[in-house]
């Protein structure tokens, strides 16, 4: 009976985000781990809702500019201003330096995400770059060039394979790869949790309920959560603070 019970939907949520999982950080730590898991979750839900009982409202939710769009954003920027942060108060040179670099990565990802706040502040495309932009706009990311759509390879295939690798393959390497904990643990590179892992995955694998094409902001804000939530909550938290 007890096996059963595992095997629900609600039974497998609550083990997701119960505090006291042993990659959990502790007290209010944990809980605040579990709110900003529902937050995100829910949001992806919602969008999922409305895509199939009205579809205005989901473009709305998920137009340019819009509601899910910003929220992806904050979040990209909130995790460079966290490697930030976590390198000021490095002592050793080697992760001090890959977290101000990590920091660049982010804040770049959340200029392109926003295109450098183009529609903000209401300034024009370059006219070379709106030549091969293909939604000309100020941004890298949707240059095609010479038939090669740069979102689709680089923002599509190869950042997802990173993904998969980063959700997948770092919990289990750190846990049973003495070489490779040594390696993560000499730069502090955040490992996410196994509750971290699942619960992107569930999100991941929920979102393809919607047509290519036209659920790539969820995916977005997807992502940009669950590796916000890894380099606030690592794994291997302990090892950082060490460092």
């Amino acid at each position: 009976m007890d096996t059963i019970k595992k095997l629900l939907p609600i039974d497998l949520y609550l083990m997701l985000t119960r505090v006291r999982n042993v990659n959990a950080p502790a007290g209010s730590a944990a809980l605040l781990s579990t709110i900003l898991y529902t937050f995100s979750f829910a949001h992806i839900f919602i969008g999922i809702v409305f895509y199939y009982l009205n579809t205005d409202l989901y473009f709305t939710y998920t137009e340019e500019d819009g509601y899910i769009e910003y929220f992806t954003a904050i979040l990209i920027l909130a995790t460079s201003v966290l490697c930030f942060y976590k390198a000021s108060f490095m002592e050793e040179k080697l992760p001090m330096l890959f977290f101000y670099a990590l920091a660049v990565v982010f804040f770049l990802g959340f200029g392109e995400e926003i295109s450098w706040g183009q529609r903000i502040f209401g300034f024009a495309t370059p006219g070379d770059l709106g030549q091969i932009n293909a939604q000309n706009e100020f941004n890298l990311h949707n240059i095609h060039l010479d038939g090669v759509n740069l979102n689709k390879l680089i923002f599509g295939k190869l950042l997802y394979t990173c993904v998969f690798i980063y959700f997948i393959g770092f919990p289990v390497f750190y846990r049973r790869k003495q070489q490779f904990r040594n390696l993560i643990d000499k730069f502090s590179f955040p490992v996410p949790t196994t509750t971290q892992s699942l619960i992107y995955f569930l999100a991941f694998f929920s979102i393809l309920l919607i047509r290519d094409g036209e659920k790539w902001e969820l995916q977005e804000f997807a992502l940009a959560s669950f590796l916000f939530f890894a380099f606030l909550f690592p794994a291997n938290k302990k090892t950082e603070r060490q460092r």
